[in-house]
């Protein structure tokens, strides 16, 4: 589930209201990718906040999957120097 990666980005899929976590980084791949959750639920990155000076509304989301966040715990038990970070766009 975690192949070769020390890093996990909780973000807010397209259109969604939960935070996901996902290996891949968020950037890495262009907006409206779709990628695979932790949890095996498929969710689009999301867009940029335009203009830059402007919050991104995901900043006000708060609540995770619960399947995700058993994963990375899970992971956690077993890498400590895995990176967590909570991404928004």
């Amino acid at each position: 589930m975690f192949p070769d990666q020390e890093h996990v980005w909780w973000i807010v899929g397209a259109g969604q209201r939960v935070r996901h976590a996902i290996t891949v980084r968020p950037g890495a791949r262009p907006a409206g990718d779709p990628v695979t959750a932790l949890c095996a639920t498929t969710i689009k990155l999301p867009h940029e906040t335009w203009p830059a000076t402007k919050e991104p509304s995901s900043r006000r989301i708060t609540e995770r999957c619960p399947e995700c966040e058993q994963h990375v715990d899970e992971q956690l038990e077993r890498d400590r120097d895995l990176v967590v970070t909570t991404w928004d766009a």
